[in-house]
């Protein structure tokens, strides 16, 4: 039996930090991120696809394997039952795999980027989120010189750690490293950073399938103070219901670092959002933020404001 019968498997988020070097434009720096996202994207339909092929067929030969192995033990059906045997036993073959093995597509279930942008008339806590969010850059390396490049952020969701083996072999071999948009993304970008996540709560509508028909999405980073996981995760997840309603912001994710897997902040609590516009309201409504407390949320937590960049953008 697969170990993940016991236990949900996770919705895992691996995330790139990654900015453009100096003098490359955006315009081709984002035209390759999004032919990367679409390669990815579509490897992984095509390797899902031959995955349920694959199964398929082992389905149905190991059903015709096990009936030709218990004929000798069942009454001789007339032909017109025939069809009926087989159908009985690949139903009960399949269900023995769908309970043994992992499950879910392969590779990348989605991905998409975002640009960060400033908001040149924040005020208040929204400004000081801000400010943040570019010291939490600092941090991590990826400061530009003065006036240089924007930074991204770009997300792979996969079901389970082992997809992201998957998702490794398919940049790697079916997308390739070199003549490749792939290649020629990694060539126009500065050291990155990487990080991975399991999802821990999700509220509102479909966070995947809004993305594609959202402005962007508004990031806070922040780590855990001195109080217990489960507590802590529960507060946050009651939070973000509400603000979800308040606002009315489409969607909203909570997802939690695994363990040595990274840098950064622990959590990341994302927001979807329908314009910019939006991102005042909602740090508004957060600004109290109990799980942390609302000096600790305005000193520590940080705020990456990013406009979407999705390969299925409508």
């Amino acid at each position: 039996m697969n170990i993940y019968s016991a236990f949900p498997l996770p919705m895992v988020a691996y995330s790139i930090v990654h900015r453009p070097k100096n003098g490359v434009p955006r315009e081709r720096y984002e035209e390759t991120l999004l032919e990367m996202h679409r390669g990815a994207e579509d490897e992984s339909a095509r390797f899902t696809a031959e995955q349920e092929k694959s199964v398929s067929a082992t389905s149905a030969r190991q059903a015709q394997i096990l009936r030709g192995s218990l004929s000798q033990f069942l009454e001789t059906p007339i032909r017109s039952d025939d069809a009926e045997v087989q159908k009985i036993f690949l139903e009960v073959f399949n269900e023995l795999l769908a309970q043994a093995a992992e499950g879910g597509p392969c590779g990348a279930v989605a991905s998409w980027a975002g640009r960060t942008v400033s908001d040149g008339e924040s005020q208040g806590l929204f400004k000081k989120l801000e400010s943040n969010g570019r010291r939490y850059i600092r941090s991590l390396g990826l400061e530009s010189a003065k006036g240089g490049t924007d930074t991204y952020e770009s997300l792979y969701l996969v079901r389970g750690g082992a997809n992201l083996d998957v998702l490794e072999h398919i940049v790697r071999d079916r997308l390739g490293i070199y003549e490749s948009p792939h290649g020629r993304h990694v060539g126009d970008a500065s050291p990155f950073v990487v990080a991975v996540h399991n999802l821990v709560h999700t509220s509102g509508t479909d966070y995947v399938a809004m993305l594609p028909s959202v402005w962007g999405e508004a990031a806070f980073y922040f780590d855990k103070p001195a109080v217990p996981y489960a507590e802590f995760r529960a507060s946050v997840a009651t939070l973000i219901d509400g603000a979800v309603k308040e606002t009315g912001c489409p969607a909203a994710s909570l997802w939690q670092r695994k363990l040595g897997l990274g840098r950064g902040s622990e959590f990341a609590l994302r927001f979807l959002l329908p314009n910019r516009g939006q991102a005042g309201a909602l740090v508004e409504t957060l600004k109290g933020f109990p799980p942390l407390g609302k000096e600790l949320f305005a000193r520590e937590a940080s705020l990456l404001l990013k406009q979407i960049i999705h390969p299925r953008q409508s």
